[in-house]
């Protein structure tokens, strides 16, 4: 064969199946239009069954599962459904990086673009015997890890129910939470993002901001002042100190605080709170317990796929749920503001349509219909734009 037939040769003659990456968040919808020349990547572990299922009916050339980095294996019903189809699922693939809509060839675990034939990246395909293996052997961790979170739940509750109930034990500060919105932004990796998406509401509400750990850096460099920084003093900057915000200095139940020194050089004033609980969940009690109105919190949400990992801290399962009645998830309230923004564009082009068939009337010489019809148009815009914001 000649060396220009090899060269020509189409990425479908080779081994494996060619699809259409398709990425599809989580919380997204499946798209419709998607089929057999499509290469699905999502997170299996936060897929519902539903999604798996429209998966299957698409007949998809394959899926890729793509958890966040590090994760294991949730017992989603979502494995089940696709190990008892005939779609090759690949695992230990990261394709975070492929643009939705590329062409690439999957043989045996491995990514290769059907552009130029480079290798992507490279995972495991796995049978389906090897699939259900797997989610029987993820369902028995999730519940011994459920176990053992609990158990460490319950021995932090009979050490500091008299903290979570009545708020015994709680540092004085002079900050008044009493019926105020609250933002607590903690140090985790999506805090950053998410309080960039809070900025309409905390222009709107002028809540009391609280920086947990590099949560107070996030902040700052937001150019928002944070009102207390509940933190390790060694763990933020000087400046972060220095800003004006009251400080709170964890310490462990004896009263033993860690980089008290750095307060004491930079001529500052600190609290200590004694309590074994995490930075993040001292925050929540101190605003709870002040009497604020609402808490808004950053970081991953508490739900079942986070609920029991290593990462997440016994106590917070008792602090969440005595701030429950008061307690959002950062997500959530992004939400609201962004069909809000939507709302107020169309509003802005609504108004734009009112001005040019003003300049239409004008120009005819009808001034006084022109005033008339302006302040009725007018009023009903701004009852209409009203509308939007209650």
């Amino acid at each position: 064969m000649k060396m220009s037939g090899l060269l020509s040769r189409r990425s479908t003659d080779l081994a494996g199946v060619v699809g259409t990456v398709r990425q599809i968040g989580v919380g997204s919808q499946v798209p419709r239009k998607l089929g057999a020349k499509d290469v699905a990547v999502l997170d299996l572990n936060r897929a519902p069954a539903d999604t798996a299922r429209a998966l299957v009916d698409a007949g998809v050339a394959a899926v890729v599962h793509m958890p966040r980095q590090g994760e294991e294996m949730l017992p989603r019903a979502a494995f089940r459904i696709l190990a008892a189809s005939t779609i090759p699922v690949i695992e230990d693939a990261d394709l975070s990086g492929v643009a939705d809509g590329t062409r690439v060839r999957i043989d045996d675990g491995v990514v290769y673009s059907v552009k130029s034939e480079d290798e992507i990246t490279s995972g495991r395909e796995v049978d389906p015997a090897t699939l259900l293996a797997e989610v029987d052997t993820a369902e028995s961790g999730y519940v011994e890890s459920a176990l053992a979170h609990l158990a460490n739940a319950t021995e932090f509750l009979s050490l500091e129910h008299p903290l979570l109930l009545d708020g015994e034990g709680l540092p004085s500060i002079d900050v008044d939470f009493t019926d105020r919105h609250v933002v607590v932004v903690t140090g985790d990796a999506a805090a950053r993002g998410q309080l960039a998406e809070l900025k309409p509401f905390i222009r709107e509400y002028r809540p009391l901001l609280v920086g947990v750990g590099a949560g107070a850096e996030f902040l700052r460099s937001a150019r928002l002042t944070a009102d207390v920084v509940v933190a390790t003093p060694t763990d933020v900057s000087d400046d972060v100190l220095t800003d004006g915000a009251v400080l709170v200095v964890p310490a462990d139940r004896d009263g033993r605080a860690e980089g008290l020194e750095k307060i004491t050089e930079l001529g500052l004033g600190a609290t200590t709170f004694p309590a074994a609980a995490t930075p993040r969940d001292m925050a929540l009690l101190l605003a709870y317990h002040g009497g604020a109105e609402m808490i808004v919190v950053t970081g991953d949400d508490r739900g079942l796929e986070n609920a029991f990992r290593d990462s997440s801290a016994p106590s917070s399962t008792m602090v969440d749920t005595t701030v429950s009645s008061r307690l959002v998830h950062a997500d959530a309230c992004a939400t609201l503001y962004r069909s809000r923004g939507a709302g107020i564009g169309l509003a802005l082009v609504v108004l734009a349509a009112l001005i040019a068939v003003a300049a239409v009337v004008v120009a005819r010489d009808a001034a006084a219909d022109l005033l008339i019809w302006a302040v009725e148009t007018w009023n009903s815009f701004a009852l209409w734009v009203q509308g939007l914001f209650r």
